[in-house]
């Protein structure tokens, strides 16, 4: 089928850079994050040209942090998850993960907004939660249970490679899916808290307005969409959540 037409070239492309990674493990299951700049903008393309193949929510336009890591098993690719900075206001999230205080009784402490640049509580917060955002297997690798186990080491060592990034603890990670999707997370320890209200995201618009504030990241606008999606979250250190007080400047 043309939806499965990969090109086997870019694969080879991509596979001879990861054949350089030294320090890479050959004998288990391990996640490889793509760098940033220009070097490997290559490895870039060839990934998010996979994901519009092989994902029905196609390749992933992250405004925000974004992470794209390679699936590698026994130093070979086969396939690739995507995470990113979270949305914000997703009701059921920030009910089931204690966030719901920092946006209700906003105008007691004089914000315009729940989602006002200067509800740094809300924002800040919302930083330590990491957005899974898509996983993709190439064909011929599928059958094998290796989206389970994919998911199973994004908790340890997805969780590493975002801290190491972007200098930053991970409290929990959340994640938009469908039913078929949902026994990925079910069979990693991952939380059912809910569906969306029926919004999806916007690019084209911000939430709110972000001035200065560098937490407000993801900060796209909403707008009525045509389905409602399942919300999924793994807690990882609810302490990062449940301080009282997070300094400004973290």
């Amino acid at each position: 089928m043309t939806k499965y037409c990969i090109s086997e070239q870019k694969v080879a492309t991509v596979q001879k850079w990861i054949d350089s990674v030294a320090h890479l493990r050959r004998d288990r299951l391990v996640l490889v994050p793509i760098p940033v700049g220009p070097n490997f903008r290559f490895a870039r393309a060839a990934f998010d040209e996979y994901l519009d193949l092989l994902h029905y929510a196609g390749s992933c336009r992250r405004v925000g942090r974004c992470m794209r890591l390679l699936i590698v098993e026994a130093g070979k690719w086969v396939g690739g998850i995507v995470i990113g900075s979270t949305f914000p206001n997703i009701d059921v999230r920030d009910s089931a993960l204690g966030l719901k205080p920092y946006v209700c009784g906003y105008k007691a402490r004089n914000l315009r907004s729940p989602w006002a640049r200067e509800n740094w509580e809300y924002w800040n917060r919302l930083q330590k939660i990491v957005n899974h955002a898509r996983t993709f297997v190439f064909p011929k690798h599928q059958g094998r249970g290796l989206g389970v186990r994919s998911h199973r080491i994004l908790l340890t060592q997805g969780r590493m490679l975002w801290e190491e990034r972007y200098d930053e603890k991970v409290a929990a990670f959340d994640t938009l899916c469908d039913a078929k999707d949902s026994s990925l997370f079910l069979l990693n320890g991952w939380s059912y808290v809910g569906r969306t209200a029926g919004f999806e995201s916007d690019p084209s618009q911000k939430l709110a307005s972000s001035g200065n504030n560098p937490l407000m990241r993801n900060n796209v606008g909403l707008k009525r969409g045509r389905r409602q999606w399942e919300v999924w979250i793994r807690t990882i250190d609810a302490t990062l959540l449940n301080n009282k007080r997070i300094p400004r400047n973290q």
